[in-house]
């Protein structure tokens, strides 16, 4: 296949992942679509400079940049941005792996929706093994402003902005990975895409992550402050920056602090009923400080709004008596 007629540019940046590149690199090329890979190594030093060239030596598709030194995520994620030159743009990370037909199906979408300036893929599941989920046809569209209005009311939660399939003259609008969000900048990027164009939403999921220990966002995840935190520097980035001039800002904005405000206060009694005083004093405090009418009226809202006030209620009250485990 010619280079120069690639429809979709997926860029793979690695750090030590020489033990899953080939399978997330095979998930690639095994796309029914005119593809170009681009692995951008970061000084890796368990060999998977050498599995990349080799991974390049047997599909021309394959295309290998080798950092000296270790440039960072954010640095090899907008090394990847500036690279793209196909129509289409995607950033797997080397531990996930591309859902079957999934590339196929979220062009054709893509070009069934012009006014679209990038997709998603439903929510996945951490994948361990097994027969990878196969993605189906067709979708929905969202307009940018109702779908940042969701993010905003969700907190960002189950927004799967992991795999992002962007067309790529969106993607250089939008502009670079930011640094200063460690954690959480793929979700503020998707919400600046979204201040372009339309969201395209497939059925299934784009990729699926891979459990296993050396996950670099892993520690995050089991610290829910911390996932709080982000979020919040997230929403804050944009809101400060390209969605500042958005006509629902304010609301938008005190939205979101709300939300997640809401919660923690939950999150911090449920510490507190499993014994774990200092975490739930934290997140208390921060609750208090994005929301300080919780110092008087327990936020029931977030109850209903996230599966029903009984079931939280009575898991917490189980937990309190030494029933309960997580």
């Amino acid at each position: 296949m010619d280079r120069q007629v690639a429809r979709i540019d997926v860029a793979i940046p690695c750090y030590n992942y020489a033990r899953f590149l080939p399978e997330c690199v095979g998930s690639v090329l095994s796309q029914d679509v005119d593809v170009r890979v681009i692995i951008i190594d970061n000084a890796s030093s368990d060999g998977s400079v050498e599995v990349v060239r080799e991974l390049a030596a047997r599909d021309r598709r394959v295309e290998v940049v080798c950092h000296e030194v270790n440039i960072g995520p954010h640095a090899s994620f907008n090394e990847a941005i500036d690279l793209a030159r196909a129509e289409y743009f995607l950033i797997l990370c080397a531990d996930d792996l591309l859902t079957h037909d999934t590339l196929r199906h979220g062009l054709a979408l893509l070009d069934a929706n012009p006014k679209a300036a990038f997709a998603l893929g439903a929510n996945s599941q951490m994948w361990r093994s097994g027969e990878l989920p196969r993605q189906q046809g067709g979708g929905t569209l969202t307009g940018g402003a109702a779908f940042i209005e969701r993010c905003c009311l969700a907190m960002g939660d189950r927004v799967p902005a992991h795999a992002v399939l962007a067309r790529t003259a969106a993607q250089k609008k939008a502009g670079y990975y930011r640094a200063s969000l460690p954690f959480c900048d793929d979700l503020e990027l998707t919400l600046r895409l979204a201040l372009i164009g339309d969201v395209a939403e497939l059925r299934t999921p784009i990729a699926v992550p891979r459990i296993h220990s050396s996950n670099l966002s892993a520690p995050m995840w089991s610290n829910r402050l911390l996932v709080l935190r982000e979020r919040q520097k997230a929403f804050e980035s944009f809101f400060s920056h390209e969605g500042a001039a958005m006509p629902d800002r304010p609301r938008l904005s005190r939205a979101v602090r709300r939300r997640l405000g809401e919660a923690a206060y939950w999150s911090a009694l449920s510490h507190f009923a499993r014994k774990r005083a200092g975490e739930g004093a934290e997140l208390l405090k921060f609750a208090f400080s994005l929301n300080p009418a919780s110092r008087f009226f327990p936020p029931f809202g977030h109850l209903y709004r996230s599966g029903g006030i009984a079931r939280r209620v009575g898991a917490i009250a189980s937990l309190g008596m030494g029933e309960g485990r997580r």
